[in-house]
């Protein structure tokens, strides 16, 4: 949560055609609960990709990443696997020398569920 200025805003998409966001955060103290469901998880890998900086100034700057998230849970016995594939547009900002989200769109583009064995 510390990458992400203090009044953030994040919003997601969990169908990436719908222009009606899922969840929109509005601090970075609301991430605390998003942040918090990925403990459901025994795993995940996120393989990041393709990041482009769309506009860079000395303070601000644009850009989008593409990613791979691999969550995997457990029930008893049975292992299964979801793969998403997300598209982050980030909005960036430079305070006392570090960068920062002030706005992520997190749209996810597809889901597949798997049995792990």
């Amino acid at each position: 949560m510390s990458l992400f200025t203090t009044d953030t805003r994040f919003v997601v998409f969990m169908n990436a055609k719908d222009p009606k966001p899922s969840m929109e955060l509005h601090s970075r103290e609301a991430l605390a609960p998003v942040f918090a469901d990925l403990n459901k998880y025994n795993a995940t890998t996120h393989f990041v990709g393709q990041s482009t900086i769309f506009k860079l100034t000395s303070d601000r700057a644009t850009g989008e990443a593409y990613c791979l998230a691999h969550p995997v849970t457990v029930e008893g016995e049975k292992r299964r696997l979801m793969l998403a594939s997300l598209r982050y547009l980030d909005t960036f900002v430079k305070l006392n020398g570090a960068w920062l989200f002030s706005e992520r769109l997190l749209y996810v583009d597809w889901t597949e569920e798997r049995a792990l064995s």
